[in-house]
């Protein structure tokens, strides 16, 4: 009759080296741990760095002897680490001014006593006051009408409407697709 390898216990059934699971995982810890001593004895006894306990490390960069002093070390370490990086200078608000915009080129512009509006303009009587007592005004140097339509257009445009606004090409076409389809 087969004997259980752990306890001595009678094995029953299939049950061939162990009489169930306690009695196996006692086994597989003793065989760990022994393997894991073997594993260690290559590796000289070393001091703890925090406590100075001598214990045998299981990698080459072991230097504490338990997880408590392992965490006292990693922390040591990264206050060590902080002291080394780069402090920059604190900046108070007020420091932090961007770049200093040069004075506009007022060369461009003409004193002039006269003006012209626009018919919606609500700042021509004040205008024209300020003028008739003797001053004079900057006039903006004239530029050419850009080429983008203005915000109020409406949805059905003519091409009147459109020329000027980068439609050219599109009027022509149509204009081509009415000129066959009339002809058809």
């Amino acid at each position: 009759m087969r004997k259980c390898i752990v306890c001595d216990k009678n094995l029953g059934g299939f049950k061939k080296r162990f009489c169930g699971d306690v009695c196996y995982k006692k086994h597989k810890q003793k065989r760990d741990k022994i393997r894991r001593d073997m594993n260690r004895t290559w590796l000289p006894e070393t001091e703890c760095v925090i406590c100075g306990e001598k214990f045998q490390p299981i990698r080459d960069d072991n230097e504490s002897c338990s997880r408590a002093c392992s965490v006292i070390n990693a922390k040591n370490k990264q206050q060590i680490k902080r002291k080394k990086q780069k402090k920059f200078e604190r900046v108070s608000p007020m420091d932090k001014r961007g770049p200093v915009i040069a004075p506009r080129d007022f060369s461009k512009f003409k004193r002039v006593n006269t003006a012209t509006f626009n018919p919606n303009d609500t700042t021509k009587e004040a205008v024209l006051e300020y003028l008739k007592k003797g001053n004079t005004i900057l006039k903006f140097p004239d530029e050419p009408r850009s080429k983008i339509p203005s915000v109020h257009i409406r949805f059905g445009t003519t091409i009147e409407e459109r020329m000027g606004f980068g439609f050219e090409y599109e009027n022509e076409e149509q204009d081509n697709f009415n000129q066959l389809t009339n002809d058809a």
